[in-house]
């Protein structure tokens, strides 16, 4: 049994390193290779959580077992609010063969090339302008996530704090050039200025409004990982042409989804999941430009599990 810490992960998996991987987990979730992909969420005090995500794949040398915390009050003691590990077993004995220390970094990661691939397979190839509506890490890393896939030229960025939202901004002109920067005065603004509008935020409210969409836009929704999470009315899933999840049973059950078919179940009619769109790209029938399209990610282990074992592949013993 191996331990590999934090550091050592950072230098043996980039994010290029993850888009085959990551596209390859999406087909294997949808496919009879999947053994298991169950969720299971902690929820404590001060809005501090835990969730744990298995995943066990036919023919994968491994199976794992991945413990991500988020705890806010740690930013007040100086501690990082996000942290955890994945844990891996020989897929044959059982045996536990490695502790990844990766305090979330995998899941950033894996997340963001997850974000990209499905909002470039889906949104129009000609799209210029991004929206993201969000200022943490993941929205850092979706911008650059989907900049290696397409070639956008305009971002607007919406955050609840001005300060935030400017510290992004920066960030991306200091590592990215040829985009233009501009802050958005309100997520409307964003929603209704933007082609594809990338959502990564934690909030238990719907930020946008269907109304607000018009033919040819993608949502790419990110941050409604929990049963108590929203980032989108019902109205975006009723008004969209098509609509992409990572796993339908999960989505059922946390985010937004789950309330929108609860309301309205016909919905379901119009719903695919990622892998599915993967194995047939050709059952896209209408051009993007006269569409909505929504994709909405609550996250899977088999992406855990495909960025674990990269790290495995590269690990010199």
């Amino acid at each position: 049994m191996i331990v590999v810490g934090f550091d050592e992960i950072k230098k043996l998996v980039q994010m290029d390193d993850l888009f085959e991987p990551v596209k390859q987990s999406f087909i294997d979730y949808s496919s009879g290779k999947l053994i298991a992909a169950p969720i299971n969420l902690l929820h404590f005090k001060d809005d501090s959580d835990a969730h744990i995500k298995i995943a066990a794949v036919e023919d994968c040398p491994y199976f794992s077992i991945k413990v991500a915390t988020m705890y806010p009050q740690n930013m007040l003691h100086g501690l990082p609010v996000n942290n955890g590990a994945i844990f891996l077993f020989n897929a044959k004995t059982g045996e536990l063969s490695a502790v990844l220390q990766d305090k979330g970094y995998l899941t950033d990661m894996r997340t963001a090339v997850a974000g990209a691939i499905i909002t470039h397979s889906l949104a129009s190839k000609t799209a210029k302008t991004v929206a993201i509506i969000g200022t943490g890490i993941q929205a850092l890393y979706q911008v650059q996530a989907l900049k290696k896939l397409m070639n956008f030229d305009r971002l607007l960025i919406y955050g609840r704090k001005k300060a935030k939202a400017d510290a992004l901004k920066d960030q991306l002109k200091n590592n990215m050039s040829g985009i233009t920067i501009q802050l958005a005065k309100s997520v409307e603004e964003a929603v209704k200025g933007s082609e594809i509008i990338i959502t990564t935020t934690s909030s238990t409210l719907p930020l946008i409004k269907g109304d607000w969409l018009i033919a040819g836009q993608h949502i790419t929704a990110l941050g409604a990982d929990d049963a108590y999470k929203r980032e989108l009315d019902t109205t975006c899933f009723e008004k969209a042409n098509a609509i992409y999840l990572d796993s339908i049973p999960l989505n059922k059950q946390y985010g937004e989804f789950s309330e929108a078919f609860n309301l309205n179940s016909s919905i379901i009619g119009k719903t695919r999941e990622f892998g599915q769109l993967f194995s047939d790209l050709d059952t896209i029938q209408t051009s993007p430009k006269s569409v909505i399209t929504i994709a909405k990610l609550v996250g899977l282990g088999v992406q855990d599990l495909a960025a674990a074992t990269v790290v495995m592949n590269n690990y010199v013993y």
